[in-house]
């Protein structure tokens, strides 16, 4: 590096690559947005944007690094985090030109903004075109090279994968699930785990990539605890995404009913911390593998739509109802808006108040029995639904059956707003 090129790098472009190490959230997010908005189909879960989000993050604040250092932007390794994508990418089928893509919405983003802030930054013409330069060989090199190793990480993972019977067991279960694989003994043989049995499935996802452990392992020893809670005789698991994994858990004899109920904590109580499982209803042979799956996958997603407040475990035979009314967020969050108007406002209290109500109706009102689920007194439960008939301004006696849907949903409501952003949903209460 030439003199006056050391002097604009060191008085315009390290505290520009600070300042974008430090903003590398943001960056992030605009990436990630833009390829959302072109490519939605890519974005099918919060797990899939959570593993990108960190995934550019780390690569934004690397190519700050590089920028800091004046290092050469082609020796590099590439993060933990972007290689988990790519080779869980390969198990998805997600196409190489996708990566592709994303780096070159990345380049544009990071481009975009360090251009403004070398313009906004820059003294004079001359300082500004060197500045401008320097970063282009910066951002540039680092891209090509970064695409590179993308590839070269995907292909190795592609060819080691369609050499194994992942390929093979991924194929199976797809055919399973959209009803191409009808035969029983064949789709034993294919999945190597004999589908003649009774299933309980499962789905068990992080939502945020853990810093001092493998999500992919974390799940998997969750997965396995769940089987042995379960009293499981066999176990078969396919990853979903680096964040996400699907389990059958199987017995010769049907499972024992404390195994399902769910009044019982099972094993919600040993999950690892940020660990969330969705749990299908016992089926047996192979519609009973197959719905059992999907029932656990509508599962998860209600559970993604209500957030931390249905917990670590979520059974689909709880939220079977609000599965099946939410498959459209965007009138769902309407109806919600509609039925119970205040009592849908985003506050403790009022939610308190509401799903007091839901388990009493659920009840067939009685306090004795809704006062034992939600461990308060009989008491509680009237006053909170006197409370509730204030709110709603109308008795409960009127489109009750309404009533119990809007509730059932009101858990899932804030996902189901943050889907579209411009359907009515819960107003928060200063």
């Amino acid at each position: 590096m030439e003199v006056g090129d050391q002097r604009v790098w060191r008085e315009i472009l390290r505290p520009i690559a600070t300042e974008m190490r430090d903003r590398a959230p943001e960056l992030a997010e605009r990436t990630v947005a833009r390829m959302r908005s072109e490519m939605p189909q890519l974005f099918a879960d919060a797990q899939s944007v959570e593993e990108n989000l960190v995934s550019a993050q780390a690569g934004i604040r690397q190519v700050a690094e590089i920028i800091e250092l004046a290092g050469d932007p082609r020796e590099f390794e590439l993060p933990v985090s972007t290689l988990a994508i790519a080779r869980a990418g390969v198990q998805r089928q997600i196409a190489l030109a996708n990566f592709m893509r994303f780096y070159r919405f990345a380049q544009d983003v990071v481009w975009q903004w360090m251009c403004a802030r070398i313009t906004a930054s820059a003294p004079d013409a001359t300082q500004q075109a060197a500045a401008l330069q320097l970063a282009t060989s910066w951002i540039f090199g680092y891209i090509d090279a970064a695409l590179i190793r993308v590839e070269e990480a995907y292909e190795a993972e592609r060819e080691a994968w369609l050499r194994g019977a992942a390929a093979a067991r991924t194929e199976a279960i797809d055919d399973i699930v959209a009803e191409r694989e009808r035969d029983p003994q064949r789709a034993s043989k294919r999945l190597r785990y004999d589908v003649n049995r009774h299933h309980v499935a499962v789905v068990a996802w992080v939502d945020t990539v853990p810093t001092d452990s493998d999500a992919q392992r974390l799940l998997a020893e969750a997965v396995a605890d769940a089987a042995r809670t379960m009293t499981a005789e066999t176990t078969l698991i396919h990853p979903l995404g680096s964040l996400v994994i699907a389990g059958w858990l199987s017995r010769r004899e049907a499972f024992p009913a404390t195994a399902v109920d769910s009044d019982t904590p099972v094993f919600s109580a040993a999950l690892p911390a940020g660990v969330r499982i969705a749990v299908g209803q016992p089926g047996q042979g192979l519609q009973g593998f197959r719905r059992s799956h999907i029932e656990a996958s509508h599962a998860r997603r209600v559970a993604s739509l209500a957030g931390p407040r249905l917990g670590s475990l979520t059974r689909y035979r709880d939220v079977a109802v609000a599965a099946l009314a939410s498959a459209d967020p965007e009138h769902a969050a309407s109806f919600v808006g509609r039925v119970l108007g205040r009592l849908a406002d985003d506050d403790e209290a009022t939610y308190r108040v509401a799903m007091t109500l839901s388990v009493y109706l659920q009840e067939n009102r009685s306090r004795a029995r809704s006062a034992k689920r939600l461990t308060v007194h009989p008491n509680t439960v009237s006053y909170r639904v006197d409370q509730a008939e204030s709110i709603l301004g109308r008795s409960i006696d009127t489109d009750t059956l309404d009533l119990v849907v809007a509730l059932a949903l009101l858990p899932t409501l804030p996902g189901l707003v943050r889907g579209h952003p411009g359907a009515p949903g819960r107003r928060t209460v200063i």
